[in-house]
């Protein structure tokens, strides 16, 4: 890709989306769990209740939205709801501290920011499908790696902001950066997808797809054991470890940083040595991390096991909406959101463990589950690869 596309006016506009998305993602989640049990005091259990309403309720609304833009209903409008209604539920989550106004938040405004990064994506790959030619796996990896930018910068400054001011400042600044994403959208982002979308022919159903099936399964117990660890790891640090919270934001920075040359060079080797390869690699190192985090027990120690994370964070989240949208070329707008609603069910299903493994056991046993679900991720990839490579050259991989 030469440097006068990457300069140009239209790569720049999605490359901006999706770093103030990740901004706005990156102040108010990795502080969410903090949120509702210190200051909402509520328990892991229900804790773990309000996030899986979050989830389900995202679900539904960008699976519902996801068939109505591969049917030509605009993305860009799509988008533009998604913002609004993140940031009419991070204000109330801001000015509130009543649990079930946060929660009816979540469920009637914040479901609708589901939408966001899906159709961006969706968006993004029919742009760089059209313009960029060869390079379109490279752009998309470019998007991620922007979204990666941000969560370098965010989660260590969210949690030195709610130290020093409080939840309700980090919150609104989240609301601050949808905001910047809502008139990036409005004056910046065209309505291609319907003229490059229409087909004429009815769509296969995806769950008929080879190898689609095993590998949303991979990604969604690869990132049920990440989010385990994002939502799980600023209470075992503060709670059991007894380290200042501010660790969690350095950790999740850390890996961040780590991320985004890894995803810029995902782009380039998957030509190479191949997706399926690639993604292995990734699932193998997040298992070595979830067990170091079993064993680390110095802050030097957490840091250095960053490098298997941000590996293991880096690949799949590059290239793994990427090789959906390659199974289902001819819905973009559900592949994509397939993808990102089997990173959105992992939180549910992370939100569950946490509450019952936190609650019984300890914040370190969640660690012994997030390892034993990367192993079944490696498990799932392996039978999505057999199905693919039964019709496909062995060469062509995923």
């Amino acid at each position: 890709m030469s440097l006068s596309i990457l300069l140009s006016r239209q790569p720049i506009i999605y490359l901006l989306t999706c770093l103030f998305s990740g901004f706005s993602s990156a102040f108010i989640f990795p502080l969410l769990s903090l949120y509702l049990i210190d200051e909402l005091k509520v328990s892991p259990i229900s804790m773990g209740f309000f996030i899986a309403t979050l989830i389900l309720s995202g679900v539904i609304v960008s699976q519902y939205f996801a068939k109505k833009s591969d049917q030509g209903v605009s993305r860009k409008k799509i988008i533009l709801m998604a913002q609004l209604g993140f940031i009419s539920s991070t204000i109330i989550i801001s000015v509130t501290r009543d649990y079930y106004i946060s929660l009816a938040s979540v469920i009637f405004f914040m479901s609708f920011s589901a939408c966001n990064i899906p159709q961006v994506f969706a968006m993004g790959r029919n742009y760089a499908d059209k313009y960029l030619a060869e390079k379109a796996v490279l752009f998309v990896t470019m998007m991620r790696a922007a979204i990666a930018v941000a969560w370098v910068i965010a989660p260590p400054l969210a949690f030195l902001i709610n130290d020093l001011f409080g939840f309700t400042q980090a919150f609104l600044i989240a609301a601050s950066c949808s905001t910047m994403v809502f008139f990036i959208v409005l004056t910046g982002l065209p309505n291609i997808h319907i003229e490059i979308e229409q087909q004429p022919e009815k769509p296969v159903r995806w769950q008929k797809v080879p190898g689609v099936l095993f590998f949303l399964l991979c990604m969604f117990f690869a990132f049920s054991a990440n989010n385990m660890y994002i939502t799980s790891i600023s209470l075992y640090l503060t709670q059991e470890l007894n380290f200042a919270s501010k660790w969690a934001g350095y950790l999740m920075g850390i890996a961040a940083f780590i991320e985004i040359p890894i995803m810029l060079s995902a782009g380039y080797l998957a030509q190479k040595l191949g997706m399926h390869r690639l993604i292995f690699i990734a699932c193998l190192s997040g298992l070595i991390f979830h067990v170091g985090l079993l064993v680390a027990k110095q802050p030097w120690e957490f840091m250095v096991i960053q490098i298997f994370n941000g590996i293991f964070v880096g690949i799949n989240a590059s290239l793994g909406m990427v090789v959906v949208q390659d199974l289902i070329k001819k819905q973009m707008g559900l592949a994509s959101t397939l993808f990102s609603n089997s990173q959105m069910l992992s939180v549910l299903l992370g939100s569950m463990m946490i509450g019952f493994i936190a609650q019984n056991i300890s914040y370190y046993a969640i660690f012994m589950a997030s390892s034993l679900f990367c192993a079944i991720a490696l498990t799932f990839l392996y039978l999505a690869a057999r199905q693919i490579q039964r019709i496909k050259p062995i060469k062509e991989n995923l």
